[in-house]
């Protein structure tokens, strides 16, 4: 018999409208910026805190929020 209670999610506020800002603007959403002349940086949104890493590329710092959004969807999904 299959087990009819799934695990419930449990995202914040903030995290599922981080989710939901993603699902609607795709990579154009991610809170990626400029930091100086030289770093990019994962900046904080909808309270969800960004990373406290600089990187060299923005190619990195964008890496960086797409493994975030990887580990908030399994979280909803409930595999951690």
């Amino acid at each position: 018999m299959i087990n009819a209670t799934a695990p419930v999610s449990t995202l914040s506020e903030g995290e599922t409208s981080f989710l939901n800002h993603v699902a609607r603007w795709g990579s154009d959403g991610y809170p990626v910026e400029r930091v100086g002349s030289k770093h990019w940086a994962f900046q904080p949104m909808f309270g969800v805190g960004g990373c406290p890493v600089l990187f060299k590329t923005k190619r990195e710092a964008t890496a960086r929020c797409e493994l975030y959004l990887s580990l908030l969807r399994d979280k909803k999904a409930g595999r951690i």
